[in-house]
């Protein structure tokens, strides 16, 4: 009995022996670079749609609240910084020591992948660290797809007392998304037929993601006018989207503001806005008790009588404003 342990646990050492050949070391030499993560957290996603800023204060129904309304960005995010965590597995060095990165892919993933990661041409790791952190940028890549790329040390032309440290932590994985899939309460009746680019046209210019409850009378307006601009200033890029006319606005229809204004179009109420000050625009708007409409509607029909005047060749695209 006393042989079999004997040999069992001959065995046993021999096992453990193997397994210690099998530790990755290093020498004294080189010290090992890798990523300073937990293993579950070697990865990101960036996803372009839900990229925002927290610069527009709202305030509340107190006097005293308020809260931070979120400003999408959309396709006018070129690239975002994304921070690595750095470690050391071996010493600290008393000068800075120059490394670089690279992007890779792995297999059945696209391989232009690697173009939307964007380094800098070397990094420092600082003299007396153990730990350090550097940036890098993720591209819009402008498609409507999805990509996984990751990040990894260059080694080979890195500062030659550099290797790689643990291999479970050589890999920073980045899943890059530049979707806009349709919300779920999109109406075609409001803002037309859905397409991914169009709705990625609408979060950046409005600064926000779809809405059904937002002011369509306004928001159209602008996107119909951004739009049109947009293409004026890319002659050759095909837009297969538009936006529909927008809806008058709730005011605009009530009986002694329809007297005064006629049929709503588009180009009517912006000639209006840009004829009348602010303040007699915003008399229509919240209806001012003291609002003097027969005034408002000469003044309007006195502005359309001069345009055309002074335009004869390019008329203003609707009747002219009721008499009163």
């Amino acid at each position: 009995m006393r042989k079999y342990i004997l040999y069992i646990g001959f065995l046993l050492l021999s096992f453990a022996s193997c397994q210690e050949k099998e530790i990755i070391s290093y020498s004294l030499e080189r010290d090992g670079l890798q990523f300073n993560y937990d293993t579950n957290a070697l990865r990101v996603t960036v996803d372009f749609m839900k990229e925002y800023v927290t610069d527009t204060m709202r305030w509340g129904p107190g006097d005293n609240d308020y809260y931070l309304e979120p400003k999408y960005s959309g396709d006018s995010l070129l690239k975002k910084g994304v921070k690595l965590n750095l470690y050391l597995m071996g010493r600290a060095a008393d000068y800075d020591r120059e490394f670089r990165l690279k992007a890779k892919v792995g297999e059945g993933e696209d391989p232009t992948a690697v173009s939307f990661l964007e380094f800098e041409p070397s990094y420092v790791f600082r003299a007396g660290q153990l730990k350090d952190t550097v940036e890098v940028y993720v591209l819009n890549p402008k498609v409507r797809k999805e990509f996984t790329v990751s990040i990894v040390f260059d080694v080979e032309n890195s500062d030659p007392s550099l290797e790689l440290g643990a291999a479970e932590k050589d890999e920073y994985r980045v899943r890059l998304i530049n979707r806009y899939p349709q919300p779920r309460e999109w109406d075609d009746d409001v803002v037309g037929e859905y397409t991914e680019d169009k709705y990625a046209f609408m979060v950046t210019i409005l600064k926000t993601l779809y809405n059904p409850y937002a002011n369509w009378s306004e928001d159209l307006k602008t996107l119909n006018e951004a739009l049109v601009e947009y293409k004026a200033l890319h002659p050759d890029e095909e837009v297969d989207f538009s936006f529909p006319e927008p809806p008058a606005p709730q005011w605009w229809n009530y009986p002694p503001h329809l007297a005064i204004l006629g049929e709503y179009s588009m180009a009517k109420h912006t000639f209006m806005q840009e004829v009348l000050s602010a303040a007699d625009y915003e008399s229509f708007v919240y209806w001012y008790a003291e609002w003097d409409a027969v005034r408002l509607n000469q003044l309007l029909r006195n502005a359309y009588d001069q345009y055309n005047t002074e335009h004869p060749d390019n008329p203003l695209p609707f009747e002219q404003f009721p008499v009163l």
